[in-house]
This record gives C-alpha cells, sequence and structure tokens, in this order.
C-alpha cells in the first residue's frame, strides 16, 4: 500500500496531467493550496464483528486541524480548469480534515456489546482504546464550479461535487484488534462558496466555506466493519497560481 505522502503525490501529479493536458489556447488553468479549520457535526456510529452489533447514538467528534499528532495538519490542494470563454470550470480536490471521537464524551448506546445487551449510556472511552481519523479524513472530490467577476480583480464563486473518502481508519477496542490503514471507505461530498482575489498575473489569493459529508463503511482488522457519516464544515485560506488568460 502506498504510504500517505506518496499517496499524496500520485493525486497531485493525477490532477496536473488531466488539467494541463486539457488546456486550450484561450483556457485558464488554476492550482491552488490551502490550509484551514474544521468542525464536524455529531453522528452515530455502529460497529458489527464477532458477537458485537451496536450503535453509538450522536458520537461527537473534536476537530483537530492544528496538531500534528498522528499526521501534518489541515491542508488541502486543488487544480481547476476553468472553459474557455465561460464561467464555468471542472475543480479537482483533495481535503486533508482530521477528526477523532471525543473519548471523554458519554453517549447512547443501543443493540449487542460482546454477546450482551449493550448498556443504555456509555463513555466512548469504555468501548474504544483508540477511535480516530488523525493521519486524514481524506475526502478527493471532482466539482463544477461558477465563477462571478467583479471590478478589482475579485471573483466570487460556488461550487458542488462528489467523489470518495479515504480515511486512515484508526480503530481499537476490547474484543477487536487495531485496525490502523487507508481504506477507500465510501462516498463523499461537497459545497463550497469562496472569493478569489488577484494578486498579480499569475497569483491570487482565495478564502472558502465549504461543507463536506464523508460515507465511511470501514473493515475492521480480523473481521467485521464500522459504518459512520461524518458532515464537516470547513473554513479555509490559501494561495493559486494561473496560466492562460486572466
Amino acid at each position: 500500500m502506498l504510504g500517505y505522502r506518496q499517496k499524496a503525490s500520485v493525486t497531485a501529479a493525477a490532477m496536473a496531467a488531466m488539467l494541463v493536458s486539457s488546456g486550450a489556447a484561450r483556457s485558464e488553468v488554476q492550482f491552488g493550496i490551502y490550509g484551514g479549520w474544521n468542525g464536524s457535526f455529531d453522528s452515530d456510529v455502529t460497529v458489527t464483528r464477532g458477537n458485537s452489533d451496536f450503535t453509538l447514538h450522536d458520537v461527537p467528534w473534536q476537530g483537530l486541524s492544528f496538531d500534528f499528532d498522528g499526521g501534518a495538519p489541515y491542508y488541502g490542494f486543488r487544480g481547476t480548469y476553468w472553459l474557455p470563454s465561460s464561467p464555468w470550470g471542472v475543480m479537482l480536490d483533495y481535503i486533508h480534515a482530521k477528526v477523532r471521537a471525543d473519548p471523554d464524551a458519554t453517549v447512547d448506546m443501543s443493540g449487542t456489546y460482546r454477546g450482551k445487551p449493550a448498556p443504555s449510556r456509555t463513555r466512548i472511552d469504555d468501548v474504544f482504546d483508540r477511535f480516530e481519523f488523525t493521519d486524514g479524513l481524506n475526502l478527493i472530490t471532482i466539482n463544477a464550479v461558477r465563477q462571478f467577476e467583479m471590478s478589482g480583480g475579485i471573483r466570487p464563486y460556488v461550487g458542488a461535487g462528489i467523489g470518495l473518502a479515504d480515511p486512515h481508519v484508526e480503530v481499537e477496542g476490547p474484543g477487536f484488534p487495531e485496525t490502523f490503514e487507508y481504506q477507500i471507505a465510501g462516498p463523499a461530498a461537497q459545497v463550497l462558496a469562496g472569493l478569489d482575489v488577484l494578486v498579480n498575473r499569475y497569483f491570487s489569493l482565495f478564502g472558502e466555506y465549504k461543507l463536506t459529508y464523508a460515507g465511511i463503511d470501514a473493515d475492521l482488522t480480523g473481521g467485521g466493519e464500522l459504518k459512520t457519516g461524518i458532515w464537516t464544515n470547513h473554513l479555509i485560506v490559501g494561495l493559486a497560481v494561473r496560466f492562460g488568460p486572466r
């Protein structure tokens, strides 16, 4: 399996190849890198393994946007091909966000846990020794984007897209061994809105809000699966370089 940095490099190379090869004399191609903050909504988590089949309800997620523990902090990169003589473009976007189930939280629980009826309430750290996606709740999406021209080199834009969730699944607890690996775990989607401000002929700064969804159906080591769906808010700022006519 490719290492994390290798995977990121492969993704970046694929972006560049796709966008550069599709460039036309009158079109514009834009590459950007960014950092930011993410915060996720609570979600239900269902675990099936052996004699356990239980759901933890409304699990709170800690966003670890600026935490270097377990990998790099929040970042992303993207490539956009703007269609010739059109306000529309196609964007390939890669997001490296980080979340961890709050180990101190107490949540409702239902189903069967280790062959017995699950307790009605439990702490997260009584069920999991580790439960996080801190080496990346990684999302890769292809998006349709629409820009709006304003004076002064300012371009607001909106977009939406779909793709894949590629999280680093880090799960361990009583009754099941450690899972610690990247997995293509399910679908991803996002909507976004931002503002791109021209610095000079080739560079611009952008700020953006996005809402993403990661549908996770992860395989557990030794058998079983973990399912959840994570909605996440993102606030990002970045730098873009452009090629082609302004």
